[in-house]
């Protein structure tokens, strides 16, 4: 066999080899869909929400803490507040809301006003949290697997999504990180260019909250 015809066949082998490991990827629907159904069994996790750009009406750009599917959360936040950004601390219990600024103690606000900055207890609702957004998914692909997760990228319906993430007009292009079925990253990129990540770690680990004494 000519040297030639060789180097031809392993060209071959080497392309076909990097279609069928394209081709072997699962299917972005079904990967979004077992990831839904996932995260609607979830019972807590620890979060992380970064801002880059401008969200109207959402004056938090970055927040972490740990939240429970009962509604409960505390953590810190940095609010954007006449052009300066304030570090808090925040601990939402017994639909009561509990903020403490850079000075002086905690002070009690009624729940309802967490969502006019940002409620983090909405990742996990089943209705509007990050089950809703994966099963509402729509043009689902996966584009990469590694280390035994996969990374989806597909379109979030606007009135999807603004029920996580307040100040959204307009579909959204997402990306996900799966692992073990658990969205552990989401990435949303709005048409102003502003983009909102949110992080999940420590599923279902035991926490408690109570109010700040």
């Amino acid at each position: 066999m000519s040297r030639r015809r060789v180097l031809v066949g392993a060209l071959a082998l080497l392309l076909a080899g990097c279609s069928s490991s394209s081709a072997d990827l699962p299917a972005g629907s079904e990967l979004v869909a077992k990831s839904a159904s996932a995260m609607r069994s979830v019972t807590s996790t620890h979060f992380t929400i970064k801002v880059d750009g401008e969200l109207p009406n959402v004056s938090v750009k970055d927040a972490e803490g740990d939240l429970n599917a009962e509604g409960e959360s505390k953590g810190r936040a940095k609010v954007e507040q006449f052009g300066q950004l304030l570090e808090v601390e925040y601990v939402l219990v017994d639909q009561d809301l509990y903020f403490k600024g850079p000075t002086g103690g905690f002070n009690k606000l009624p729940a309802a006003l967490a969502g006019q900055l940002y409620d983090p207890t909405a990742i996990l609702d089943p209705d509007k949290g990050v089950a809703k957004v994966l099963a509402s998914a729509k043009d689902a692909r996966t584009v990469s697997a590694d280390d035994g997760g996969h990374v989806v990228e597909a379109t979030v319906p606007k009135d999807v999504v603004a029920g996580l993430v307040p100040g959204i007009d307009a579909d959204v292009k997402s990306r996900f990180s799966l692992k073990d079925d658990r969205l552990t990253d989401a990435v949303f990129e709005l048409p102003s260019g502003a983009k909102v990540t949110i992080t999940l770690s420590d599923f279902n680990k035991s926490f408690t909250v109570a109010p700040p004494t």
